[in-house]
């Protein structure tokens, strides 16, 4: 592992390596790293830290999780839960629920587990200890709709406090044809998951947007791309949020060797991401500085602070 230190808080961050299946806990400010938990063997990519309560939670994508393999894919994404040190690990959601566990969000204030699930297509909130799961979109049926890779949910957000949630459809390998949608938190009254009618698109004709996170304080969304580069993908993007309306589309940083994850750390004043090509990066907000290689692992998903 390569490591810059030039840092000055003592969050740590949580990564995961899902071709060994492997939580690590890495010190930004002195490389030193950890691994929490090993041998998941069920490709772990979205995670979340819930740092108060000692709790780290992710999703699984399942066996068998690629493209070409499609018609072999079965429903057994998962979520699990240990504490921060890896010790009383536990499942919370499994038993066919959903097939392709991405990106996981931890509402700590309200008790809640949301995750997108790429070829089920759909997004999913449960209560955090994995009690009454439910579909809040659903934008097609598997297995019949999985090869429609416009349908496929990958990337969540929410504005707790404005009731919406955000996820992304990232469409076909650098394709074009992302983009990045918007419903409410609440059903609209007589609708379904997949009847309702208050969904939006509110970023269209992306390259590949994948993980979104949103920063509340100052009304900004963020995400990863891993599109063509010479399209505008593998990219950090932002954009301005008001009334669930983006504005002044902007793309921070290039570089990305298939961008993934990415964790906000205003304490610290940067962002942190991760990529397919094992690397974890540094942006420092507010600046026109490049992406900083920060350390080199093996592939890299889900990222998260605690």
């Amino acid at each position: 592992m390569n490591y810059v230190e030039d840092f000055m808080s003592t969050s740590n961050l949580y990564l995961l390596q899902p071709l060994d299946g492997t939580i690590i806990k890495f010190n930004p400010e002195t490389g030193e790293q950890i691994s929490v938990i090993s041998g998941l063997r069920s490709h772990p990519d979205g995670i979340a830290v819930d740092a108060p309560n000692n709790k780290i939670y992710w999703t699984n994508m399942g066996e068998n999780k690629e493209p070409a393999t499609l018609e072999f894919f079965q429903a057994d994404g998962s979520v699990e839960t240990a504490k921060l040190d890896g010790s009383d690990r536990k499942r919370l959601v499994e038993n066919g629920l959903f097939v392709t566990g991405k990106q996981l969000l931890h509402d700590r204030e309200n008790g809640h587990l949301y995750w997108c699930d790429r070829e089920g297509m759909r997004v999913f909130r449960s209560k955090d200890d994995g009690s009454d799961p439910s579909v809040l979109i659903q934008t097609g049926l598997f297995p019949q709709d999985s090869r429609d890779y416009t349908r496929h949910c990958v990337g969540i957000a929410i504005d707790a406090k404005e009731g919406l949630l955000y996820w992304t459809q990232k469409g076909p390998s650098k394709g074009g044809k992302g983009r990045i949608m918007r419903a409410s938190l609440t059903f609209p009254a007589g609708t379904t998951a997949s009847t309702r009618q208050d969904i939006k698109p509110v970023m269209e004709n992306l390259p590949e947007p994948i993980d979104l996170e949103y920063d509340f304080a100052n009304n900004l969304m963020y995400w990863t791309d891993r599109g063509d580069s010479l399209k505008g993908g593998n990219t950090l993007n932002c954009a301005s949020v008001k009334n669930g309306e983006f504005t002044h589309h902007r793309i921070l940083a290039t570089g990305l060797d298939e961008g993934i994850g990415l964790a906000l750390d205003n304490h610290r004043g940067v962002i942190w991401i991760t990529d397919l090509g094992g690397n974890l990066w540094q942006y420092k907000l507010n600046s026109d500085e490049p992406l900083k290689r920060i350390a080199s692992f093996g592939p890299l998903t889900g990222i998260a602070l605690g």
